[in-house]
């Protein structure tokens, strides 16, 4: 599939070859079982190739409008949402599920501001509605991608309640610790966040200035809880107890 170069700094890469969702996403192939075989044979889906920077999602919103959506293969996407200058934050990253043309803040009674900024390259498969159709035979996938949007609003949940401590160093270690629990590699040393987190990032994610985020940061070094190891971070010690 062929698009045209939107009018930002982020393009489409014109002509990337089709995919086979199936291969590049286990989930989805684990999920139709013994008739994976067929199931990968029709689910060829177009690919949305995107590069670091700011992104206007709205710009490639036709591509799949009536499917399901557009699929991250890999790669990393912040998504800001915010109303008089203050903004809640999302990470998304492998096998979350966008649809652009659901577009924040249009035809609601408070005017929220959406950007997008993708961290790590990305790339997005095309589920349209040609996708969709091939895929009927397996209604399996479309399960499975609708709990997944069912976990990426508990995650938000979940950072919500974060974001309410009222002591940062307290707010960042429980953050740390919720994207430890989906990215993370657990080692000798501790759980492996392999994820580019700037302070502006993590800023966004905290829902806190970013001053006060580096400031908070070295006391949680300090303290030997989170370490950074070049692009990535590693958080140490144990996980906040459930008791």
């Amino acid at each position: 599939m062929t698009t045209t170069p939107p009018s930002s700094g982020i393009f489409a890469a014109a002509g990337p070859p089709p995919v086979p969702v199936l291969d590049a996403d286990p989930g989805l192939r684990d999920v139709v079982g013994e008739r994976a075989g067929h199931a990968r044979n029709v689910s060829l889906a177009g690919v949305l190739m995107l590069r670091t920077g700011s992104w206007n999602a709205s710009e490639h919103a036709e591509l799949a409008r009536g499917g399901f959506g557009l699929l991250v293969l890999d790669g990393v996407l912040l998504r800001r949402v915010g109303v008089e200058g203050r903004f809640g934050a999302e990470l998304l990253a492998q096998g979350d599920l966008l649809r652009p043309w659901q577009h924040d803040g249009e035809g609601g009674v408070i005017p929220f501001e959406t950007t997008w900024r993708v961290v790590v390259a990305t790339r997005l498969a095309i589920l349209d509605l040609r996708w969709a159709a091939r895929m009927a035979p397996f209604p399996e996938v479309a399960g499975e991608l609708a709990g997944r949007c069912l976990e990426r609003s508990l995650r938000l949940a979940t950072i919500m309640a974060i974001v309410q401590q009222p002591r940062l160093d307290q707010r960042l270690w429980l953050l740390f610790w919720e994207l430890a629990d989906r990215y993370g590699r657990v080692h000798r040393d501790g759980a492996h966040i392999d994820l580019p987190l700037t302070h502006e990032v993590i800023s966004h994610l905290a829902a806190a200035r970013r001053p006060s985020v580096s400031a908070a940061l070295s006391r949680l070094s300090a303290r030997g809880v989170v370490r950074r190891e070049g692009r990535h971070w590693v958080v140490i010690g144990d996980a906040p107890s459930r008791a």
